[in-house]
């Protein structure tokens, strides 16, 4: 999760609850190349997870999906290969992010304090991303089990992106991965469709602490089935933060 480009490649999208999915579909990622979701991966379920990011280096210029256009747009703007997680051709490939911004703070943050209040009307400490994530057969290890090395990729991509976020607007390459803590609770089988969910901890100056999970929600009313936890670390570059 390092890099840098001054290219404008976010977009960030809401699509009205009343749309169906076939129409939301059409300027989102491919979903003919998704597999059959959860219930609680479907589209209306996914508008409580909040916005959607569209990025164009997973999506291509014109939003579709197709691989063709990601490939050009890739291509074009400095990438050299394909993406490692979000890929049509990923072995674990995560589907889709929505981040959901905190409501800014009633009350200024006490001058004693170590973290760096957010001078911005949203973002920060509080912060929520949710994705979707697919282990294909690619990330098959032992016998229809998925190598725990996929689990820990995605911790290292959910924790980088969610440092993106920490300004209220997603500012994709405006920071860096410096640590990944993963510990892998329960295996992965082959072809399960997972749910990421990330939260920024805590911000310090540029520092921005998250924690991650990987779960299985399973049956509504049900306890979530936890297959991986995490946390990070992101630093973010000089000037993304006011005064910092």
């Amino acid at each position: 999760m390092t890099g840098t480009t001054t290219q404008p490649i976010v977009l960030l999208t809401q699509t009205p609850k009343t749309q169906q999915e076939t129409s939301c579909c059409s300027k989102s990622n491919d979903h003919n190349t998704w597999p059959d979701l959860p219930s609680w991966a479907q589209y209306n379920s996914r508008q409580s997870w909040g916005e959607r990011l569209n990025i164009l280096e997973w999506e291509g210029s014109n939003s579709t999906g197709d691989q063709h256009d990601v490939d050009s747009y890739r291509q074009q703007n400095g990438w050299k290969g394909s993406d490692l997680v979000h890929s049509i051709s990923s072995p674990v490939r995560i589907l889709e992010y929505r981040v959901q911004y905190p409501s800014p703070h009633p009350h200024p943050v006490s001058s004693h304090s170590h973290s760096h209040p957010h001078p911005h009307a949203r973002g920060g400490q509080g912060t929520t991303l949710c994705g979707i994530v697919h282990f294909t057969q690619k990330a098959e290890s032992h016998q229809g089990f998925c190598h725990g090395g996929s689990m820990t990729s995605i911790m290292d991509d959910a924790i980088g992106w969610i440092g993106f976020c920490v300004t209220g607007e997603c500012k994709p390459w405006t920071g860096f991965t410096v640590q990944i803590n993963t510990s892998l609770v329960k295996p992965v089988l082959v072809g399960q469709v997972l749910m990421l969910k990330i939260k920024i901890d805590k911000v310090e100056r540029r520092k921005v602490f998250s924690s991650a999970e990987l779960v299985d929600p399973g049956i509504a009313g049900e306890e979530d089935v936890v297959h991986a936890r995490g946390d990070g670390l992101v630093i973010v570059n000089r000037g993304v933060l006011d005064g910092l």
